[in-house]
């Protein structure tokens, strides 16, 4: 069997991480010939987080100084033990069982990473879907990210900013991912397209959450991505 590792770095998720691990400790991965592991990366949170993930058994824990998101999916990696890597946001954006659907696509494809967009399919095949509550920049933001791929790397990614993204775990280990911030998954992007890893989008369910709700990204992490995914066409 394959083992997966699901990577959770958060940072004062206080309101959601007990729900969301106890998603995730319900998912039985053995239909599709899989384990897990689940490895929350506490990125120096304030807020009750480290005493609400500490409560759950078989989940490990590690905790850091507030480093950024980057840096927080790279300490959970470098603790892994899985043949592949899923990285899971500490909110409830995204729903734990399109991971099952996500893994599934690995038995079709080799030498493949698996993106759940939630903008497939498009709006009479050409607009992404607008979800109500969704911040406006945001859905600019991914447009813009999704035509910067395409112009410099030739590859047409639906959802850039999604935050359902599976990856083999050997890529990791050839890899040194130099971002810290949340621009690490377009640096990792970058690096997956130039060495002819096949990214496989599929469709996944999404709740946005605002602000006020306890959404982080803000517009400098916009510039620094803007920065990434142009840099990393010229650069390893």
């Amino acid at each position: 069997m394959k083992l997966l590792s699901i990577i959770v770095p958060v940072y004062n998720e206080e309101n959601n991480i007990g729900l969301l691990l106890s998603k995730l400790k319900t998912l039985d991965f053995s239909k599709i010939n899989f384990e897990k592991e689940i490895i929350v990366i506490n990125d120096g949170s304030t807020d009750r987080t480290k005493s609400i993930v500490e409560s759950f058994e078989e989940i490990k824990i590690i905790n850091q100084e507030n480093k950024g998101k980057g840096s927080a999916v790279q300490t959970g990696i470098a603790s892994s033990n899985g043949d592949y890597i899923l990285i899971q946001d500490g909110d409830l954006e995204y729903d734990p069982n399109d991971i099952m659907t996500m893994c599934f696509q690995l038995k079709n494809f080799e030498n493949i990473c698996v993106y759940g967009s939630r903008y497939r399919p498009f709006y009479f095949g050409l607009l992404p879907k607008f979800y109500k509550k969704q911040n406006i920049s945001s859905y600019c933001a991914n447009i813009v990210f999704m035509f910067l791929f395409y112009l410099f790397y030739q590859k047409i990614i639906t959802d850039p900013l999604t935050g359902y993204k599976l990856y083999p775990k050997i890529f990791f280990q050839k890899n040194n991912i130099k971002s810290q911030g949340f621009e690490a998954d377009h640096e990792i992007t970058a690096k997956l397209i130039k060495q002819n890893y096949k990214i496989q989008e599929i469709p996944i369910n999404y709740t946005p959450r605002t602000k006020l709700e306890g959404k982080k990204i803000n517009f400098f992490d916009a510039i620094k991505a803007l920065i990434t995914i142009i840099k990393y066409r010229f650069v390893n």
